[in-house]
């Protein structure tokens, strides 16, 4: 299959672009599946010209995460986009990342630019059902495996992520050390999750004004490092991991310190749920596995 992806290749990090995820957990994976990809990248493109790169390249599909933010990703070509969505010649298909959030301001607005378009969050999927738009997928986040060997465990607790009023409140005056992290780039960020025993995801987002909770890419990072996922309660996550079989939650932090304490007591299940959260990891969410089923779903496939 030809399939254009259309992301952010970079973003800013401490000021320089460094590569995202999207370049190590999209495009990566499907080159390995063996279809022909060509990188659209929505900050900086080779070829500017976005109906250039269509004639020339003439895909079966184009992959879009889009962010509707002109200072971050300055080439989305939306126009474009809906006049391919519209002839009806390309499937178009987008990507939603925020939508605890965003559904109300961006994705609701602009799922119609698309064919298809996928939400992280389960609940939503009947929301967008709700307001008329039906080919909205359930799609999980994802981790490209190949960046998560087997690594010796060095840190007992982690957690990596710029620091907010939120999060410097729930870590201070814990009693129980954390190794904090930020400013890593994207390699070091993947040897620091397989290092730790025990990772770490706080759920809510800083942009969002109401303060909720949303899914998060970091817990399905944490699974492919294959370490303990000691995770902030988020509704529907259910749907991807069976809880405190393959993934600890907690609420609050009354609730952490008391699993935290649990985990460090018990090594023997923090291993087991390591290793089961690990294994359902690599069945239904590597990336391999979860964009093979996402393209079965756009063109019909068994």
């Amino acid at each position: 299959m030809k399939i254009i992806v259309a992301v952010n290749k970079t973003l800013i990090r401490g000021g320089k672009h460094e590569l995202d995820t999207g370049f190590h957990y999209l495009y990566e994976p499907l080159i390995e599946l063996g279809h022909e990809v060509y990188f659209y990248d929505t900050v900086a493109p080779t070829e500017p010209d976005f109906d250039e790169v269509v004639r020339n390249f003439n895909p079966d599909l184009v992959f879009c995460c889009f962010t509707g933010n002109p200072q971050i990703t300055p080439f989305e070509p939306w126009g474009s986009i809906l006049r391919l969505t519209r002839l009806g010649k390309v499937k178009t298909f987008n990507w939603f990342c925020d939508d605890t959030w965003r559904f109300e301001n961006f994705s609701s607005k602009v799922c119609w630019y698309f064919d298809y378009c996928s939400t992280p969050e389960p609940s939503y999927v009947s929301r967008f059902k709700d307001v008329g738009y039906k080919n909205i997928l359930l799609g999980a986040w994802h981790v490209n495996s190949k960046y998560y060997p087997p690594t010796k465990k060095e840190i007992d607790i982690s957690f990596v992520g710029g620091m907010n009023q939120e999060r410097e409140s729930f870590f201070s005056n814990l009693g129980i050390p954390v190794t904090l992290s930020d400013g890593l780039t994207i390699e070091q960020l993947f040897d620091f999750y397989c290092r730790s025993r025990i990772g770490i995801n706080l759920s809510v987002n800083a942009n969002d004004p109401q303060r909720k909770t949303q899914m998060k890419q970091r817990i399905f990072e944490l699974a492919a490092a294959n370490c303990v996922v000691l995770t902030e309660y988020h509704k529907g996550i259910e749907a991807f991991f069976e809880i405190d079989k393959e993934i600890i939650t907690f609420s609050g932090k009354k609730d952490f310190t008391e699993k935290v304490k649990y985990l460090q007591a018990n090594p023997a299940i923090a291993k087991e749920v390591a290793f089961n959260g690990y294994t359902r990891f690599m069945k239904d969410h590597d990336s391999k596995v979860r964009l093979s089923r996402i393209l079965g779903e756009l063109f019909n496939e068994a």
